[in-house]
């Protein structure tokens, strides 16, 4: 007897297009882009946001210290930031440490340097930022290297300006 006989059933048409695992590939290939391109969003956003923090930050110590260069600036930075006044206890005081320091405190370019020279500390920069939140205080310490090589060192806390030394 031969082997096909007219009651046997023939093989099922094969399918066209993609496989189930295709398919499966496909749908978690989609699925890992999305999340790739969220994590990038998002990324972008932190980003962004970082570099306008830094930029507003530049602007202000830019203005600080275009402050401290005359007599008339450094009173004026005194008495708008009353923190000072817990390591300079008088104006005068402020002035005359600020007195001190005009001559190291160099040029400081009125646009920051890239993020990359800024924290490689190449040119003016040469940033050592800390940052501690303990007891609902908020301190911020940022050292910067002057194009001089004297090092500026500003203290913030609670978003308010404390300190300044430049040694």
């Amino acid at each position: 007897m031969p082997d096909s006989a007219w009651d046997q059933a023939a093989p099922p048409p094969r399918k066209k297009g993609l496989s189930l695992l295709g398919k499966v590939a496909i749908g978690c290939g989609g699925a890992m882009l999305c999340f790739l391109l969220a994590i990038g969003a998002m990324a972008w956003i932190v980003f962004s946001k970082a570099t306008k923090a830094l930029d507003q930050g530049w602007a202000e110590l830019h203005t600080e210290l275009r402050s401290l260069r005359t007599e008339e600036g450094a009173r004026a930075l005194y008495r708008e930031n009353p923190g000072l006044a817990q390591n300079y206890p008088t104006e005068e005081d402020f002035v005359k440490a600020s007195a001190e320091w005009r001559g190291k405190l160099g040029d400081i370019p009125e646009k920051r340097p890239e993020l990359k020279q800024l924290f490689e500390g190449k040119g003016p920069g040469g940033i050592n930022i800390r940052r501690r939140d303990a007891g609902g205080r908020k301190s911020l310490t940022v050292s910067m290297r002057m194009s001089t090589g004297a090092t500026l060192t500003v203290e913030l806390e609670n978003d308010r300006l404390t300190d300044i030394q430049v040694d």
